[in-house]
């Protein structure tokens, strides 16, 4: 199978990703390779090689995918060869995007994306009226089959797939029968599999570790990440937070804008994506001393626009943190004796578990996390841990009378012995 190699050049100053195979994936055949400047382009197109057979994809699906620069010099783009009367699932689709009553820019970037990572490969070129439930239950394999969580799988399926199949079984506009008459989607479970469960600090000890390391690493970066885990908030949060979305009198931060990545570029949007998004979070008084203090040097800063700030005085990308700071962390952590291979992300999971153990109200997490729904909250974010066992063994032991049956019972033993004797 196909697999992608992440390279980085000797100087250290630059990444790149290989995508390998063998061709028609026999292991006498040589291996044969293409390198990508991004991630994302390496896996689209280790997704078209699997789908052509562990092969070279066509002409025609490199440039119908994005990739005309690897035709073989000599080979002119193909012109695209209409079909007459069939309607794709790549042309309903297109339709379909270009139909959202008042979309979130951001919304039909990520759903472009995802369909033509995920979904055209395998089904774009099929008669939408075609597409039967046995092509959708293999394409969710497959998705699994190459990595994917059953969570992204989910956020695909059912933002951009189960809705355009729903539109192809509505009548048109102006009474147009519909495309299909059923949705292939209704009833097919999510494909079953694996589920890795994310590490998360558990005891005090644990954070105290996690933080040590980090500021051992990087006191600026560690501030960053001792917000993260104090707040919940996602990397596009806090890592765009504005100083003036610090409120030092109430003890609060408030969500007023996100980063992003947007053509591969990190961008600020003013706003979040949902009404959800916009809330307001409180902090304990010893991170808010260290982010007042922050606030208040970059009102002596011209121009500074976020509380927390990389070496050259801009927002943090995430990729130079993860790769410059997080990593270094992450392992020292380790080596002091941290249990755990922690995640940025996983930052979040932990304050999310931490308050719904000690009974946090569900309107309350649900706010904090900044979810539309409370089964999101418990069901995705908050972990099982073992700050419950011993509460349990009191009061379990307390019903039971453990503590007297057991003298009891030595007692009664102590007699025996000396009855015998």
């Amino acid at each position: 199978m196909a697999s992608v190699e992440k390279r980085t050049t000797k100087d250290g100053k630059s990444t790149r990703w290989r995508v390998k195979w063998r061709e028609g994936g026999r292991r006498e055949n040589p291996w044969s390779s293409r390198t990508f400047d991004y991630q994302a382009d390496a896996k689209r197109f280790k997704t078209l090689v699997e789908v052509a057979g562990e092969r070279m994809p066509t002409p025609e699906q490199l440039v119908e995918h994005g990739f005309a620069e690897l035709l073989p010099v000599g080979v002119a783009a193909p012109a695209p060869e209409p079909v007459e009367g069939v309607l794709t699932f790549r042309a309903y689709a297109e339709e379909w995007l270009g139909q959202l009553v008042k979309p979130h820019p951001e919304s039909v970037r990520k759903y472009r994306e995802r369909l033509e990572k995920h979904v055209f490969p395998r089904l774009g070129d099929r008669p939408i009226a075609e597409i039967t439930r046995r092509e959708m239950r293999e394409w969710q394999q497959g998705l699994r089959d190459a990595g994917l969580s059953a969570k992204t799988i989910a956020n695909i399926r059912g933002e951009t797939v189960v809705p355009i199949f729903k539109a192809a079984c509505r009548p048109g506009e102006d009474g147009e029968p519909a495309v299909r008459t059923s949705n292939p989607m209704d009833g097919l479970p999510l494909p079953e599999g694996p589920r890795a469960e994310r590490d998360i600090l558990e005891s005090p000890d644990e954070a105290r570790l996690f933080l040590e390391a980090a500021y051992a690493v990087d006191p600026e970066a560690a501030d960053l990440l001792l917000c993260k885990l104090a707040t919940g908030l996602r990397w596009g949060e806090v890592s765009a937070l504005p100083p003036r979305a610090v409120h030092v009198a109430r003890s609060t931060v408030s969500i007023v804008q996100v980063l992003r990545k947007v053509n591969r570029r990190w961008v600020v949007e003013p706003k979040p994506k949902t009404k959800q998004g916009y809330r307001e979070v409180p902090l304990p008084a010893s991170v808010m001393r260290m982010v007042a203090d922050r606030v208040a040097a970059a009102s002596r800063e011209p121009g500074r626009q976020f509380v927390f700030v990389a070496p050259r005085g801009n927002h943090w990308r995430y990729e130079d943190f993860y790769t410059d700071r997080w990593v270094k962390i992450r392992d020292l952590a380790r080596e002091k004796g941290l249990p755990r291979r922690m995640t940025m992300h996983g930052l979040r999971h932990s304050l999310l578990t931490l308050l719904a153990t000690e009974g946090v109200d569900l309107a309350a997490l649900r706010t904090m996390a900044g979810h539309a729904s409370v089964t999101t909250t418990m069901n995705v974010y908050v972990h099982a841990t073992r700050r419950h066992h011993e509460p349990v063994r009191q009061i379990v032991g307390g019903f039971l009378g453990v503590n007297e049956l057991t003298a009891a019972g030595r007692l009664g033993q102590g007699l025996a012995v000396a009855n015998r004797g």
